[in-house]
């Protein structure tokens, strides 16, 4: 009775900590102004790290072993969430076609295989004029990835945590 106490008391420890965090990198600003657009640029490659190696996100770059073809529609994802926070968006292919003054997101994620596959980094930034005004990251830990994160899990937590302080 006291084992099966003991783990009941370390069980929820141990998933927390074997779960990915979602990091407010960059913020140039405190608060955000009511962003009502914003055009997503298209990224058709992911970055794959070995299985195994779980890096900090402002590290993981020295991992990559391989770029490859995105087999996931994340600007899609990305676009879904902005607009049930009330933001239009539009995917485009390059930031090249964005106007002056606006607001746009560049992302990028980086895979790894095990069981399955999972994505224990992924970067987005908000930027204007070609300058970064905030930027995040989710990062999994050396513990594992016991939460299988994927683009549908990671991107709202990561919307929430750019667009906080959002007027």
């Amino acid at each position: 009775m006291k084992r099966v106490l003991q783990f009941f008391l370390i069980a929820p420890f141990l998933l927390g900590a074997c779960s990915t965090k979602q990091v407010l990198v960059e913020s140039k600003y405190n608060r955000l102004e009511n962003i009502k657009s914003l055009s997503v640029v298209k990224n058709d490659s992911i970055k794959v790290i070995p299985k195994a190696v779980y890096p900090p996100y402002n590290k993981i770059d020295q991992f990559v072993i391989k770029t490859d073809v995105a087999f996931i529609r994340t600007d899609s994802i990305l676009c879904e969430e902005l607009s049930k926070r009330d933001i239009s968006c539009e995917i485009i292919y390059s930031n090249s076609e964005v106007s002056s003054e606006s607001y746009y997101l560049q992302y990028q994620e980086y895979w790894a295989w095990d069981m399955g596959q999972f994505m224990p980094v992924m970067k987005i930034w908000l930027l204007k004029d070609n300058e970064t005004i905030r930027s995040v990251a989710s990062e999994g830990n050396t513990a594992g990835m016991h939460d299988y994160p994927t683009p549908g899990k990671q991107v709202p937590l990561l919307i929430d945590l750019l667009l906080k302080n959002r007027d």
